[in-house]
């Protein structure tokens, strides 16, 4: 057979029965490490054996939810350092791998509870696949001294979007990282948000869990932490970050309930993260008011929202 392109085994999703039956027994993820990335070059980051990219949540007034906002999403767009997809997709698992190297002692400690080695991503793509018509998936599977390493490849689909980007979706993807900026400092901060995006820098959580009989073992890349939050055991104190659109009619909430809320409750509930702190903006990126959402309040909201 003449050498080319690598050939994946193939998996349909149209048959949905595939998927039916009770959900597998998922335990609360722990957290085990934690590490930092910085930028090192222009496609490249930096390792640091530590919680220095780790930042508070800073509300922006009491309650779940805080109005009369006017956050700019678009400021400091033009001097945005990217770390392009391109380059982040060639990282594979190499700083978890950089974590267990560095800690071999804890890795030791769960290698006989451990399965398998694998992004927070990886899982989230598996679990809302029979959901997701649109975005298909390759993976790549190692298997080293009884332990599968999973990563992935980029399929054409992905390719073809990253390729055809338009300004329009740039915008969208700096107004998400825009909206952390704000909310990890104080809001009277003006030197800091006039100081570029960066989304080389990232805090990134270890945690072991356990799903089924397979135990996991997995990085989350984690936006926040709640500095109200009395434990310091993690993951119960993180937060994630995110923007949506006003919601001004029924529809638009029925939207955002069956797509945005679905996949912010996957990552969320993968991660044992337990509050989501989202920005709600109009078509130019103000941000006029932020809910808080409880992760396990999610399915009761949607299943509300289908019965209503």
């Amino acid at each position: 057979m003449a050498l080319g392109a690598p050939i994946f085994p193939r998996s349909s999703m149209r048959d949905i029965q595939q998927f039916d039956g009770g959900f597998p027994s998922f335990s609360q993820p722990q957290e085990v490490g934690c590490f930092s990335l910085s930028r090192r070059d222009d496609q490249r980051r930096q390792y640091h054996d530590d919680a220095r990219a780790l930042k508070p949540l800073v509300r922006r007034g009491p309650g779940p939810v805080v109005t009369h906002l006017n956050i700019n999403l678009d400021q400091g767009m033009d001097v945005f350092i990217d770390h392009k997809q391109e380059y982040k997709m060639t990282e594979h698992l190499e700083f978890l791998l950089q974590w267990i190297a560095h800690h071999p002692t804890e890795f030791n400690k769960l290698r006989p509870k451990i399965q398998m080695v694998c992004w927070r991503g990886k899982l989230h793509e598996l679990l809302t696949t029979p959901y997701d018509r649109q975005n298909g998936w390759i993976l790549c599977v190692c298997k080293i001294d009884g332990i599968l390493y999973m990563s992935s490849f980029e399929n054409r689909n992905h390719e073809s979007r990253r390729l055809s980007e338009t300004k329009k979706d740039r915008t969208f993807m700096y107004w998400g990282f825009k909206f952390e900026q704000y909310m990890t400092n104080q809001p009277d901060d003006e030197k800091e948000f006039k100081k570029p995006v960066d989304n080389f820098e990232s805090f990134q959580t270890v945690l072991f869990s356990r799903l089924k009989n397979t135990g996991i073992l997995y990085g989350a890349e984690m936006d926040c932490y709640d500095p109200e939050v009395g434990t310091e055991k993690a993951p119960d104190r993180y937060v994630e970050l995110k923007t949506a659109r006003n919601i001004e009619n029924n529809r638009q909430y029925q939207n955002f309930c069956n797509h945005k809320l679905m996949k912010f409750w996957a990552q969320s509930f993968i991660a044992g993260v337990p509050l989501i702190v989202v920005g709600f903006r109009n078509d130019y990126g103000r941000v006029s008011s932020t809910e808080e959402i409880p992760t396990q309040s999610i399915s009761r909201r949607v299943r509300v929202m289908l019965t209503s």
